[in-house]
């Protein structure tokens, strides 16, 4: 990652002043796929976690090389234990979804070089940003759809234990891409990104169980019922007893997860100097 940063400077300072500068702007649409406590061992056994994902993005290209973008997402992040193979997992019966709402910058590398009207309509990029993000994450239970971080499934709240987890959280973007010039105005984008988040409760699970009758008493019965949901597997009207401590999540590492978008895209039809101040307006795409 810092030698990525690093030849990205490089390349903005290096390169930027001799080629002309434009704007574009453009929308997409793709997947988001979660990884984390709840998905199963094997990726292709969380089909059922993939989602619909939207994007809108403005992106100013400095030079031939280099971009840096501006990027809105909305989607939608799941995970569900009866997904995986295992039986432990199968047992533990938990499962989420939760909306999805990033705010990222992205700078793109173009490594071989692209402009519009050049001789290599295809260009492949690799790209790495930095972004923030809400999740809100949700279960059934009874019928209902119930917010889990309000209720602190893991303790969360009590004396001796942490606060209640924060609902937006910092994740860095990176993959690679291609981009495709589509006319003189338009251009077409694929891309697979991952995130690295700084949470580990985009799912509400990360550390340990609580005692039934002990979170049941501090965060109230719901809690107690959606921390523990291993009787409700075994068709019990009664929760499996588990001592305070016992694991429940992978505190260890956080939760990850990724895209794969199809944007198109639209070129402002003047150029603009890194500091200047033209005034642009869009031509219609011409095929």
């Amino acid at each position: 990652m810092k030698n990525l940063l690093l030849i990205f400077i490089i390349s903005v300072f290096g390169v930027a002043k001799t080629d002309a500068q434009y704007l574009e702007y453009g929308l997409g649409i793709g997947t988001s796929v979660y990884w984390g406590d709840l998905n199963a061992p094997d990726f292709g056994a969380n089909i059922g976690n993939v989602n619909l994902a939207v994007q809108g993005m403005a992106k100013l290209n400095f030079s031939k090389y280099v971009a840096v973008k501006a990027n809105l997402l909305y989607g939608k992040l799941s995970g569900d234990d009866s997904n995986s193979y295992l039986d432990w997992q199968k047992q533990r019966n938990l499962n989420f979804t939760s909306s999805l709402t990033e705010l990222s910058i992205l700078g793109e590398l173009h490594i071989f070089g692209y402009n519009f009207g050049e001789d290599n309509p295809l260009s492949p990029y690799i790209t790495a940003g930095l972004g923030v993000f809400h999740f809100n994450p949700k279960t059934i239970f009874d019928e209902n759809t119930v917010a889990l971080q309000p209720l602190g499934t893991e303790g969360q709240g009590l004396p001796g234990f942490a606060s209640k987890y924060r609902k937006v959280a910092l994740a860095i973007p990176f993959g690679a891409g291609a981009k495709l010039q589509l006319t003189n105005t338009m251009n077409i984008s694929l891309d697979v990104l991952a995130r690295k988040t700084f949470t580990d409760y985009i799912d509400d699970v990360s550390t340990n169980y609580v005692a039934f009758d002990e979170l049941a008493a501090g965060n109230g019965i719901l809690a107690a019922q959606l921390g523990n949901r291993i009787g409700e597997f075994f068709g019990q009207s009664e929760p499996v007893s588990l001592p305070t401590g016992s694991q429940r999540g992978g505190a260890d590492v956080t939760d990850y997860y990724f895209t794969a978008m199809l944007t198109l895209t639209f070129k402002l039809n003047r150029n603009v100097g890194l500091f200047g101040s033209h005034r642009h307006r869009t031509d219609c795409p011409k095929f």
